[in-house]
């Protein structure tokens, strides 16, 4: 089978779970637990379910990812022992893990971001001090060894990924300025398909979080600073041909809102793009139609949102735009 169609047959399985229930899902690094919020939240909002307890197992969460052909949601523990716990998608409350996958074998080390394969029934972690990322089949337990390690790639902190199933590749946010691109089945000292980084790119610390967004084949990622004032900012890039290529779009400046940004998702549907900032406890909310120096479409935030320390977001999509690529 080709990419495009398995990847079209994922989608629309997720759609269907997605229209019923739009929802954004946000780690909280400082109060162990994973808090979900309406697709429109705004303010000072209470969420809709939180995630918390002691039999979470939920340890400094970092990196989410919502399989939404399974019905279920994987949170990635950066303190030790290292663990990925995997949930129902709709759990709430102090409730134990369907899975953890935690130990020796596991190779995490530092995990930070994550991300789901639903088409080839796998998941993919980010490793920040063991320079690597670790694939797994969707059903790992325990100390479970990973089917698949890219390591000793020219990876610089790796920080986040994304699992592009159209284009068969893995694409790493490495906070040391560099945006590197895998084979999705490399294993072992696997040199990149192509990277950006250098002067143009913006890149200042960043980029952390990253998101595809692949009607448009772009990826658009977070930096902590960037422009002659050092601002947040969210770049966009074209997946091709990489290099020292400037952002095809920016948003940024003083009144974007963001404050460390960290972890970022799109809403195909809405043509939003959402930002998780781990310092700001927020998360700003922006269209993608607009760049340049930029105020927040809507912001969540406040003592109500039991946003503390944010780290990473999901955003399920919401109904797709008319003809299914552009806003009507």
């Amino acid at each position: 089978m080709s990419r495009l169609p398995a990847w079209t047959l994922a989608c629309l399985l997720a759609t269907q779970h997605a229209i019923a229930q739009d929802e954004i899902y946000v780690s909280n690094n400082n109060s162990n637990s994973v808090t979900v919020y309406a697709i429109n939240a705004n303010g000072n909002v209470a969420p809709l379910r939180v995630l918390a307890g002691d039999l979470t197992g939920l340890g400094n969460p970092s990196g989410i990812a919502v399989d939404l052909v399974n019905d279920e949601l994987l949170v990635v523990n950066k303190s030790l022992p290292y663990s990925v716990t995997a949930y129902p998608r709709l759990a709430s409350g102090n409730v134990p893990p369907l899975r953890t996958i935690v130990g020796g074998l596991t190779g995490l080390d530092d995990p930070r971001g994550i991300d789901v394969d639903p088409v080839n029934d796998e998941f993919g972690v980010v490793n920040r001090a063991g320079f690597s990322v670790t694939v797994y089949a969707r059903t790992a337990s325990g100390n479970a060894a990973p089917l698949r390690t890219l390591l000793n790639t020219g990876f610089s902190n790796p920080w986040d990924l994304v699992i592009d199933v159209i284009h068969d590749e893995i694409a790493v946010a490495n906070n040391g300025d560099l945006l590197s691109v895998y084979p999705r089945t490399g294993n072992g000292n696997v040199p990149p398909i192509r990277t950006f980084s250098g002067s143009n790119t913006g890149f200042n610390g960043g980029p952390r979080g990253i998101a595809l967004e692949p009607l448009r084949d772009v990826y658009v990622v977070t930096t902590p600073f960037f422009g002659a004032n050092f601002e947040p900012a969210v770049l966009r890039f074209d997946r091709i041909p990489g290099g020292n290529v400037l952002p095809t779009g920016a948003w940024g400046g003083s009144t974007s809102g963001m404050a460390s940004p960290n972890g970022i998702d799109l809403d195909i549907g809405s043509g939003e793009i959402m930002v998780a900032n781990s310092i700001g406890n927020s998360v700003t909310v922006y269209s993608q139609f607009q760049t340049g120096a930029i105020t927040p479409q809507r912001i969540i935030s406040g003592p109500s949102t039991l946003l503390n320390n944010p780290q990473f977001i999901v955003v399920l999509p919401g109904p797709l735009f008319a003809d299914g690529f552009d806003p009507p």
